[in-house]
Order: structure tokens, then C-alpha cells, then sequence
């Protein structure tokens, strides 16, 4: 190994065996076992129709295949935020966004990049308007979960973790579970353009 390459994997080795873990999160191909990583998740998704930043919280779990880079995963959220918007631009209201994965997400990390599919099913509980609630529950969920598609912005080392943001995203008509106001709701949230961004930090 190289001087330059110790650089570019810096703490890795205490993730464990460092030959086969540099080989596999530094060069793909070279190196044929599955690397167990754990990440903190923290950040914001932006919802323009809402005008408002939900708080993202949570944990990823990432199965990285050393021999090409590519890696399985499994997105957990670990804090609830309670949301304040302005519905119509006016009113006072506020929501319990939860966030879980609709499908198994995945991605590639090379070179210091990574790439991040992360489809998200979301709910809403607990929505109020003016201090009354309006609805929200269970079953209140995205009738077309979107997929976040992430991309670093910084350099991405495995070891220590990284910032992504997302393409751009729509939000659908929520399912029937919202309850009565639903059609109000969706005036309130659906749309597209919305984004997020986020900050992967490993977990030693």
C-alpha cells in the first residue's frame, strides 16, 4: 500500500481487519468480503408546500460488498420531530412525521463518492390546525412513497461517514387513512421540488 492510499482510508483499521477493509472500501474489486458499517443519519428534508424543514434522525445499517462497492442497507429512524407549519400560508399547525423505509435501500460507494437510493414511506400522526386536530394516524401514508436519490458532497470515507443531498423529489396525495381533511392535507404537502440533505456519521 501506498502512502497516498494510507491517507485516503485514514482511521479504517479500527473497523477491523485493516488489509481486507482497505481493499474493499478504498478499492473496489479488490477484496471479496462483506463489511458491516454503522452510521448515525442526521439532517433535513425541506417540503416546499409546507414551507418547512422536518429533522431527520435515525441510524443505517450497510452491508458493503467489497468486490464492487456496491452495498445493501436498512434505514431506521430514532427521533419522531414534531413539525410547525403554516397551513395556507396562515394557520398555526404541527405534525409527527415518521419516516420508514417502503423498500430495501442500497447504493455504491467509489472513489469517495456514494450513491444513496433510500425509498421512504411517511406518516403523519397527530396533525393539528389552530390547537384542533385534523387528522392523521396509522394509516395516514403517502398513497406513492417517493425515493430519495442521494449523492455525497463531500469526499465519503467509509470510515468516518459524509454529507448527501438528494435530487429533487415529490410528495403524493396521501391514502384515505389521513382521515377527513385529507384532500385539505393534500393541498398543504404534496407537490414536487422538495429536497433533503443529510450527514452520515460512522459509528465506531
Amino acid at each position: 500500500m501506498t502512502r497516498i492510499q494510507r491517507k485516503a482510508v485514514g482511521g479504517v483499521a479500527a473497523l477491523g481487519t485493516a488489509a481486507a477493509l482497505v481493499g474493499a472500501v478504498v478499492t473496489p474489486g479488490t477484496a471479496e468480503a462483506a463489511i458491516d458499517l454503522h452510521y448515525k443519519v442526521s439532517g433535513t428534508a425541506h417540503v416546499v408546500k409546507m414551507n418547512a424543514d422536518i429533522p431527520i434522525e435515525g441510524v443505517v445499517d450497510v452491508q458493503l460488498n467489497g468486490a464492487t462497492g456496491e452495498f445493501t442497507s436498512q434505514f431506521r429512524q430514532t427521533s419522531v420531530p414534531r413539525v410547525k407549519f403554516k397551513a395556507f400560508g396562515t394557520f398555526d399547525s404541527e405534525v409527527d412525521v415518521e419516516f420508514f423505509e417502503s423498500a430495501p435501500s442500497h447504493g455504491k460507494i467509489q472513489n469517495g463518492k456514494v450513491a444513496f437510493d433510500l425509498p421512504l414511506q411517511i406518516r403523519l400522526q397527530n396533525i393539528t390546525a389552530i390547537g384542533m386536530p385534523f387528522g392523521g394516524g396509522p394509516d395516514c401514508v403517502q398513497k406513492q412513497p417517493p425515493s430519495l436519490v442521494l449523492n455525497s458532497t463531500t469526499p465519503f470515507v467509509p470510515a468516518e461517514g459524509g454529507e448527501l443531498a438528494s435530487a429533487p423529489y415529490a410528495l403524493s396525495e396521501w391514502s384515505d387513512g389521513c382521515g377527513q381533511f385529507t384532500g385539505l392535507i393534500n393541498m398543504n404537502s404534496t407537490g414536487p421540488d422538495n429536497t433533503a440533505q443529510v450527514k452520515l456519521t460512522n459509528i465506531k
